[in-house]
């Protein structure tokens, strides 16, 4: 009898110790999760902070980066345009007009245009061509040294020259043509109506031209009429002579003279020099 007292009491008190342990079991697992739970919003938390730094980093960048091409790295081809050439004969003048030096004899020599295009009246805001000859190979993107000269009722072209060498410094605009029968080296045949007559004249513009913003409604103003001439296939017939500074700038348009319905449409090449061109003489 008290043998199965004593039973029945333990199994009492082991009742009670049992939900006890249960509940802090329960207790313990419960700790451990919200440490987990805590541990890996933190980590989230550092890594949502650490991806808001880095896009944070590349826009800064990219603005910085985008201010410094719009100031500190402005369109190349503009700046270089405002800057002045270096000058390399530095002392030659003084030295020929003192008389202790005789200067060689020089034989005129061909300047060629560094800018020539078309613009279109019939085409206003149409801009004017470029690389109308380049082509892709295996080493990509080739400009063959072509210069076109086309000028008819709609279409005027557009020169400019830089000129060159100290002392050479007298300069004569020339049209040079090739024969009717003349063979070509390019497929573009050459075409002139023999009745032609071409009105020449200067633009007023102190700067390189930049053939991409250049069209019909955008090409500078005339500031004067340099001449007129009607030349004829297989010669070289001059415009006109004027004073030309070493380093200077000259820029022409070629159109027809009013009443004129002329044509002219020839390719200069790489070996053979047709169209518009200018010869320095020598000065000194």
């Amino acid at each position: 009898m008290l043998a199965r007292t004593l039973q029945e009491e333990e199994n009492i008190a082991l009742l009670d110790y049992l939900p006890l342990t249960e509940d802090k079991e329960d207790e313990s697992t419960a700790r451990s999760s919200r440490r987990q739970g805590c541990t890996s919003l933190i980590s989230v938390n550092w890594l949502i902070a650490l991806l808001v730094f880095i896009v944070a980093t590349d826009v800064f960048a990219f603005i910085k980066t985008s201010h410094m091409f719009r100031t500190v790295y402005p369109d190349r081809f503009l700046e270089d345009s405002r800057l002045e050439i270096a000058n390399p004969y530095v002392g030659l003048e003084d030295l020929y007009r003192s008389g202790k030096a005789n200067a060689s004899r020089i034989e005129p020599i061909l300047n060629t245009p560094r800018v020539i295009t078309q613009v279109y009246r019939d085409r206003p805001d149409g801009p004017a061509p470029i690389g109308e000859h380049d082509f892709l190979n295996q080493y990509g993107t080739l400009a063959p040294n072509e210069k076109h000269l086309h000028v008819d009722p709609a279409t005027h072209t557009i020169a400019q020259f830089r000129t060159v060498d100290f002392g050479m410094e007298e300069c004569s605009l020339i049209f040079r043509l090739p024969r009717v029968d003349e063979p070509l080296e390019g497929k573009d045949p050459f075409m002139m109506e023999a009745s032609s007559v071409f009105a020449v004249y200067r633009l007023d513009v102190a700067e390189p031209l930049d053939v991409r913003t250049l069209s019909w409604r955008t090409h500078p103003a005339r500031s004067s009429k340099v001449g007129a001439l009607s030349p004829k296939a297989g010669e070289e017939t001059e415009v006109a002579r004027f004073p030309c500074e070493w380093a200077s700038l000259h820029t022409f348009e070629v159109a027809c003279a009013i009443g004129s319905q002329c044509l002219l449409d020839v390719w200069s090449s790489q070996n053979r020099t047709w169209g518009l061109y200018m010869y320095q003489h020598q000065t000194v």
